[in-house]
């Protein structure tokens, strides 16, 4: 009965800790797409949720399809109604799942939140975007795409999909929209035509714009569109480098009921064993409620067939950090380890580097290759090691195995220390500072030694990693591995790293200027002023200004 009373507590607290977690409606979304000329683009989401229940931190963002994401921006944020503004934290939950909260731990309880995170991609190599050709042979080039689909949207007020596309020549004309209309430029299929208020526009850098509007779309909407443009605007060889995919509508099943009610008053006429079994399958329902429910998780239902994506090897961000950098600018303040992530040096090798370090100075030993598992044999004096080889340290000596948490925590502290330290830097000079500083060392080294003479090139596999050794104090063994990066195969990471960058677009993605103007004072007047007059205009004097994208 202990057992029972224990597993019982474990529920109601499960139970009452799920019931006070942030839960919020979606006010409105809209997805932003630069789409280059050679197929590939940034997809940016801007969603305004409305907090409804507990503390507001995050959600997963799932369900791109054959849209890999290939590195998120490093400026992606939040802001509230009072125009606080808030860093996100984005990690990978898996293949196809990120789990993107507010940075620090941060929450808010009531009011409005609009988050915006935007990632670079390409529609070429999805199928989403690729050459084709009309009945009268003229050559054109498809669009067939939807962004994500989103639950808790029961009273979603609008979906927005704008399109900034490679054409600079449909916008020196004064009636835009005519034009394309009257010289078929564009030709949409008759159901988007049905589907949507639709308007075309001129965008940033003289794009063209195309804008697809849904009012009232209701939860789960499918925002898919499907249109085509000339060829000439597309490096179409740069296209068919990717193999067409068929766009077959697909619907996946989100139908699930649970049942909760039961009544703990009849447990007790049961015996020891079917009360077991009832209070484990009351666990098992909450824990499919806690999953499903506890966080808005959507999904995207695109028209395409799923795929697996095969696990890469981690490697660390490219560190291009901020547009803010100034050119000749150097950070020195980075650690070796730092400086490992900064170079581009994977994760695994990273790693192995720094226990082999710990195993030639004799700190562990190796008890079993695949999976790594190692022996404390004796701990150094821990006042000296910096805060990496802490942390790797640390993760060793309880158990002798390294956990996914442990290696996430370690790389995510070292990316946030990067970001800090060397946010407005010139990374190709800051770079070839650290070559040089190996370079330097090694020549020093050579001169001390010359009977075992390095390499002096900053470009040689092991440089890093005798550079980082020979300059901790608590490694001493002076003699050089060959191989420190031997072990990377059996560091247990198995899921991709995602890469935080900065990536240059031409969509203006500053939300507070927008969002006081545009989407606070005037958004449901300038609907309907606007819209029922003259198609989507008011995107035109209002939303082209704020134009951005954000999930939660």
């Amino acid at each position: 009965m202990k057992f029972i009373r224990f597993l019982l507590l474990v529920i109601f607290s499960a139970l009452a800790f799920y019931l006070y977690a942030g839960k919020g409606r979606i006010v409105f979304v809209e997805t932003d797409v630069d789409l280059k000329s050679d197929g590939s683009a940034v997809v940016a989401y801007t969603v305004q949720w409305q907090v409804t229940q507990g503390e507001f931190h995050g959600f997963y963002f799932s369900g791109n399809d054959r849209l890999h994401i290939e590195a998120f921006s490093d400026n992606c944020y939040a802001v509230d109604g009072k125009n606080k503004e808030y860093k996100l934290d984005i990690s990978k939950v898996n293949e196809d799942m990120y789990d993107i909260v507010l940075a620090n731990g941060q929450g808010i309880a009531s009011g409005i939140i609009t988050y915006v995170f935007y990632f670079a991609t390409n529609f070429a190599e999805a199928g989403y975007v690729n050459t084709t050709t009309s009945n009268d042979g003229k050559a054109l080039v498809y669009f067939n795409w939807s962004p994500v689909q989103w639950d808790e949207a029961e009273d979603q007020e609008h979906y927005t999909l704008r399109i900034l596309l490679p054409d600079t020549t449909t916008t020196v004309f004064k009636n835009i929209r005519e034009k394309v209309y009257a010289d078929s430029i564009i030709m949409t299929e008759p159901w988007v035509n049905e589907k949507y208020k639709i308007d075309f526009q001129k965008g940033p850098n003289n794009r063209l714009l195309a804008l697809f509007h849904k009012e009232n779309p209701g939860n789960r909407f499918t925002m898919q569109v499907q249109f085509y443009m000339p060829a000439v605007w597309f490096l179409t060889e740069e296209l068919n480098q990717y193999v067409s995919n068929d766009l077959t509508e697909t619907t996946d099943n989100y139908d699930s009921t649970y049942n909760t009610d039961t009544d703990f008053a009849e447990l007790k006429q049961l015996d020891s064993k079917k009360l077991l079994k009832g209070v484990v399958a009351l666990f098992v329902v909450f824990i499919i409620i806690f999953i499903f429910k506890q966080r808005s998780l959507m999904k995207a239902r695109k028209g395409l067939d799923e795929i697996s994506w095969e696990n890469l090897d981690w490697t660390p961000p490219q560190l291009e950090l901020s547009t803010f950098q100034k050119k000749g600018k150097i950070c020195s303040e980075l650690t070796p380890l730092e400086v490992a992530f900064y170079l581009g040096i994977p994760i695994k090798n990273i790693v192995s580097a720094m226990l082999k370090a710990f195993i030639n100075e004799g700190y562990f030993k190796v008890l079993r290759d695949s999976p790594l598992k190692v022996e404390k044999i004796k701990e150094p004096d821990m006042t000296q090691l910096n805060e990496y080889d802490k942390k790797l340290f640390a993760a060793l000596s309880d158990d002798g195995e390294f956990s996914q948490d442990e290696l996430e925590g370690l790389m995510n502290y070292a990316v946030q220390n990067i970001r800090e330290k060397a946010w407005d830097c010139d990374v190709e000079a800051t770079k070839e500072y650290y070559k040089n500083a190996m370079r330097d060392w090694a020549k020093d080294k050579n001169a001390q030694n010359p009977q075992e003479k390095i390499p002096e090139d900053a470009e040689t596999p092991y440089m890093w990693y005798n550079w980082y050794r020979f300059r901790m104090p608590y490694f001493t063994n002076q003699n050089y591995d060959n191989n420190p990066y031997d072990m990377a195969p059996n560091i247990p990471i198995n899921t991709d790293h995602i890469i935080i960058s900065h990536i240059e677009t031409d969509l203006p993605l500053n939300l507070n200027v927008c969002h006081n103007a545009c989407h606070n004072a005037c958004h449901s007047a300038c609907h309907s002023a606007c819209h029922s007059a003259c198609h989507s205009a008011c995107h035109s004097a209002c939303h082209s200004a704020c134009v951005s994208g954000g999930s939660h």
